[in-house]
């Protein structure tokens, strides 16, 4: 039997993009990713996913990924008048499934509407096959931990492109304070790069009347 697992990273970001990774293995090679070390990305580091990167795409029958650019997913945003991220994001999965055409897929559900989540996921899918949706399926799944793991990684070398270009804003995620300076000084000197940075999030438009407050 021939499974996937698919997770994503950066969904939350408001620099940089979303990342959506799916690997595909046999089921009776699972046991191969726990012995690699295998488990939740957010509990690794940098250097470890890297690593062990290589010896999921080893492992793997096949690995697909999807990067969503920063304004894909602002114009994706209910806020743009679009469907929503949601959509965008089940469209991305929906994408992957049908290359890597497993028997089961096993999903990191980023939505609290399962049934909803799971009807978009087989409106755009050709490939029919089950799907076992839940929350932090990453932790639970082998296999999802390892599409965290590349879709992680793959995350990490992107934004260390972006920063190259951009200056160092940190993880690029809101709660991160050098993302939100980085985020004000680029509003004060009116540089705000509309590739790079989601515009519809509400971290740029509470720090816009922060810099208003401040005159």
């Amino acid at each position: 039997m021939r499974i996937c697992g698919i997770d994503e990273a950066g969904r939350g970001a408001v620099i940089g993009p979303m990342v959506i990774a799916g690997i595909l293995v046999d089921q009776s090679r699972v046991g191969e990713l726990i012995e690699a070390g295998v488990r939740d990305s957010k509990e690794l580091t940098p250097g470890v996913r890297a690593e062990l990167s290589k010896l999921i795409k080893k492992i793997a029958e096949r690995v697909e990924l999807v990067v969503v650019e920063a304004r894909l997913v602002d114009e994706s945003t209910r806020r743009s008048g679009a469907k929503g991220i949601n959509e965008l994001e089940a469209r991305m999965i929906a994408e992957i499934i049908d290359r890597l055409r497993p028997d089961a897929a096993y999903i990191d559900l980023p939505s609290t509407k399962y049934y909803d989540f799971r009807a978009l996921i087989e409106r755009y899918a050709g490939h029919q096959c089950s799907l076992i949706l839940e929350h932090k399926a990453d932790r639970k799944y082998p296999v999802v931990s390892a599409a965290s793991i590349i879709a992680k990684h793959e995350r990490d070398m992107l934004v260390e492109r972006l920063k190259a270009e951009l200056g160092d804003f940190g993880s690029g995620y809101p709660s991160d304070p050098k993302t939100r300076n980085f985020l004000l000084q680029a509003l004060m000197r009116g540089d705000i790069r509309k590739e790079h940075i989601r515009l519809t999030w509400k971290t740029i438009s509470k720090l816009a009347q922060r810099k208003l407050d401040d005159f």
